[in-house]
């Protein structure tokens, strides 16, 4: 039988619409992975591009920049090279903005259980999905339905 891995150990990419996410509101999927990346619940990573990403549209959140910069200070996020462009590449028939590419290349490459987005139209796909399977690709609030069901269930067959 499988063991199933502990929830500290898991890894979660997180897009740079999450993170966005997160910085703007207090409340939400997204600050609560934020706040869990903090108390150290889960591994929480991103790459170079993800953070550009997030640092370009900062201002049209009107999030201020040390909010992202404390991020990578305090080690909330994990930060991890970008992965090489003929890897993005490889990803550029699976979605529909090849901008993304690095997203998806950067989940596979920081070998995550999650890629976590709120990017319905390209990232959140069926193709997008299949191509980088076993990484689980969902939003913040299906995550956050995953690790509730996977707690009662340990609850029930007692291996909390």
């Amino acid at each position: 039988m499988k063991r199933k891995k502990s929830i500290k150990s898991l890894k979660i990419f997180l897009d740079t619409s999450v993170i966005l996410s997160g910085l703007a509101s207090d409340s939400g999927g997204s600050a609560k992975l934020l706040d869990a990346g903090k108390m150290k619940k889960f591994k929480l990573t991103a790459t170079s591009y993800v953070f550009e990403e997030a640092s370009r549209h900062l201002s049209k959140l009107n999030i201020p920049p040390q909010k992202l910069e404390r991020l990578l200070s305090a080690k909330i996020v994990k930060l991890i090279k970008d992965p090489p462009k003929n890897i993005a590449s490889k990803f550029e028939k699976i979605t529909y903005d090849i901008k993304d590419t690095p997203i998806i290349a950067g989940a596979v490459k920081s070998a995550s259980d999650f890629l976590i987005s709120l990017d319905k139209k390209h990232i959140l796909t069926p193709e997008v999905k299949r191509a980088i399977k076993p990484i689980n690709v969902c939003t913040p609030k299906v995550f956050w339905s995953l690790m509730a069901k996977s707690q009662k269930e340990s609850l029930t067959d007692g291996t909390n």
